[in-house]
Parts: structure tokens; C-alpha cells; sequence
């Protein structure tokens, strides 16, 4: 068993239930059995000054349908974010944190992997995480990329790319309708 293997901390759990998500958005597979390769992510909007944050999005992914999902994204603008992340990511921290045998979440969450921005001074972010089974793997994950540098992740993207990441937001986190216009103004980017 790889040392690196956690549970999964609590801020990837469901905002629904508080338990572990334990379905593929998209296929529903089972994803807590042993081996199951996945990904999660989720979106918040931070209220620094508030001390609080609100969730915008949340998904559990199995490997096989985020590698066809991502088969809808261009090449070139799969080449331009593949670019962006080696030349701007700093994943030394994380480094640095295995070798301490550190598996804080918290601490592994805290800056942006690419602008170094503290979670508490971002107004938007993502967090992401590859799990296997009921185990989260801390290795390159989990991370935290803030609203500016997601902001320029977008503008790399293709419209054909950004119109398929949107029709994918629309169809799995559709907003209530009064709400639709505000929660539509930026673009939804995998990580």
C-alpha cells in the first residue's frame, strides 16, 4: 500500500451528504471500491473579509470519463493549458510537504500552485483531487488554483473548447432559474 494513500479530507466530501462522493458524474460508476482511479474538483466563490466561502460546483469523475471528456477539448487548447501549468505551476511545496510525511489537507490547500495566492485572500477558487477508492493519493494532489489564475487558463481556451466546458457545466450544475444570468458570467475550465 503506497504511504501516500489518505482519507479523503473532509473539504472533497459531498456538500449534500458530508460523506465521501461516491458516484461518477457522468457514468454513476461506483467510485469507493479498491482500485477505482477518480478525480474530484470543486469551485468556491470566498468572502475574504467575511470569513466564509460559498460552493459553486462539485463533481466526482471516474478516469474513463474525464479521459473522454477531455477528448472533446482541442488539442491545441489542450496544449496551451498543458504549457501554462508547466511553465507557471510551483509544485515544490507539495514536494517538500511528502517528503515530510505532512497529509494536512489544509496545508497542501492553502496557496495557489500557481500565483502562491493564500485560499483566504482569493475570491474564486478550485480544489482538486485524485482519489483511489476510498483514498485520496496526496502526490501532486491535492491542489488549489485561484479564480486569476483560472481566469487565464480560460483565455488560452478555444471557443469550441469553452463552449463544450460550458455545455457541460449547464448540464450537470444547471443554477435555479432566478439565478441563472448572475452564475453564468464566467467561464466553467476543468483543471
Amino acid at each position: 500500500m503506497k504511504t501516500n494513500l489518505r482519507d479523503i479530507p473532509e473539504i472533497f466530501h459531498s456538500s449534500e451528504t458530508g460523506a465521501p462522493m461516491h458516484h461518477c458524474k457522468v457514468c454513476n460508476k461506483y467510485l469507493l471500491d479498491e482500485g477505482v482511479q477518480y478525480s474530484i474538483e470543486k469551485a468556491f466563490v470566498n468572502y475574504p473579509g467575511m470569513g466564509t466561502r460559498d460552493l459553486i460546483w462539485e463533481f466526482a469523475m471516474c478516469n474513463e470519463c474525464m479521459e473522454s471528456t477531455m477528448q472533446e477539448v482541442s488539442e491545441e487548447s489542450q496544449a496551451k493549458m498543458n504549457d501554462y501549468f508547466a511553465q507557471n505551476s510551483d509544485l515544490y511545496p507539495h514536494k517538500q510537504l511528502l517528503q515530510e510525511e505532512n497529509f494536512d489537507p489544509d496545508v497542501w490547500l492553502e496557496s495557489c500552485i500557481v500565483k502562491g495566492k493564500k485560499m483566504s485572500d482569493c475570491s474564486q477558487f478550485q480544489i482538486a483531487g485524485q482519489c483511489l477508492g476510498n483514498k485520496m493519493v496526496f502526490e501532486h494532489t491535492p491542489f488549489m488554483i485561484s479564480g486569476l489564475a483560472m481566469d487565464e487558463v480560460a483565455e488560452l481556451l478555444s471557443h469550441k473548447t469553452i463552449g463544450f466546458m460550458n455545455d457541460f457545466r449547464d448540464k450537470h450544475f444547471p443554477p435555479p432559474e432566478d439565478l441563472s444570468p448572475l452564475l453564468r458570467d464566467k467561464d466553467f475550465v476543468f483543471i
